[in-house]
C-alpha cells in the first residue's frame, strides 16, 4: 500500500490530537518534581532582583557552597513567586549567568560563576583567535580608534550649515547604569558629535 504524505501527516496529526485529547492517566507532576528536586539537591535557592533595567523582575539564583572555596554559580532562573514576571525572564535577565559576580542580597556573600572571563580578549582583524590583553592597552587602543574614526568621518558644515556631527561613531548605554553615569556617557557622545545614541532597555 502506498502512503502519499498527505495522508502520512493527516494520520499522524489525527493521532497526536488523540493523545493529546484523551486522558492515557500518566501523572508527570511526581516526575517533573523530582526531576528538579536532583537538579538543585543540597543546593539552597537565593531570590533576588534582575539588575538590568527599573522593572523588578524576580531571579533565583542556585548555588552551591564549598567549604573554604568560592561560592558557584549554578543557575539562574525567573522565580516565580514573583508577582512581576511570574517566572518569566527576557533574554537579557535569562543571560545574567553570564556575569562575572552575583551577590546574595541577604549576606552580601558574592558568587562566582567560573566561566566568566575575567580579562579583555582582542581578536586582531582577520584572526581565528582570542589574546588577552591587559585593560591599559585596550583603553589606549580603544582611544586611539575613536580619535581616528572621528577625525576621518567628522562633519562640519552640510549645505552651507554648521552641524558638527559623526555619524560613523554609535553608542549603546545599559539599563543597569544609573542616572549619573547615563549622563556622562550621553555627554562624551555628544561631546564627539555622535547622534546615533540608543539604549539597551528600549531593545
Amino acid at each position: 500500500m502506498k502512503v502519499t504524505r498527505r495522508q502520512f501527516l493527516k494520520v499522524t496529526g489525527a493521532t497526536a490530537a488523540s493523545f493529546a485529547i484523551l486522558d492515557l492517566g500518566f501523572d508527570t507532576q511526581a516526575t517533573a518534581a523530582a526531576i528538579k528536586e536532583l537538579r538543585i539537591k543540597n543546593v539552597t535557592p537565593v531570590p533576588t532582583v534582575c539588575p538590568y533595567c527599573a522593572s523588578g523582575c524576580g531571579l533565583v539564583v542556585y548555588a552551591e557552597r564549598r567549604e573554604g572555596k568560592e561560592t558557584q554559580l549554578l543557575s539562574v532562573q525567573g522565580d516565580p513567586d514573583n508577582p512581576i514576571n511570574e517566572g518569566c525572564a527576557c533574554p537579557k535577565g535569562a543571560a545574567m549567568f553570564n556575569l562575572r559576580e552575583i551577590y546574595d542580597p541577604h549576606t552580601g556573600e558574592q558568587i562566582i560563576n567560573p566561566k566568566r572571563a575575567k580579562k579583555p580578549l582582542y581578536r586582531a582583524p582577520y584572526s581565528d583567535k582570542w589574546v588577552e590583553k591587559d585593560w591599559d592597552w585596550m583603553l589606549q587602543t580603544i582611544a586611539e580608534r575613536v580619535k581616528e574614526t572621528r577625525d576621518k568621518s567628522f562633519i562640519h558644515t552640510e549645505n552651507g550649515m554648521i552641524v558638527n556631527r559623526n555619524e560613523k561613531i554609535a553608542s549603546i548605554g545599559g539599563s543597569g547604569l544609573d542616572n549619573e553615569e547615563c549622563y556622562l556617557i550621553s555627554k562624551l557622545m555628544r561631546s564627539l558629535g555622535v547622534v546615533y545614541l540608543e539604549t539597551q532597555a528600549r531593545i
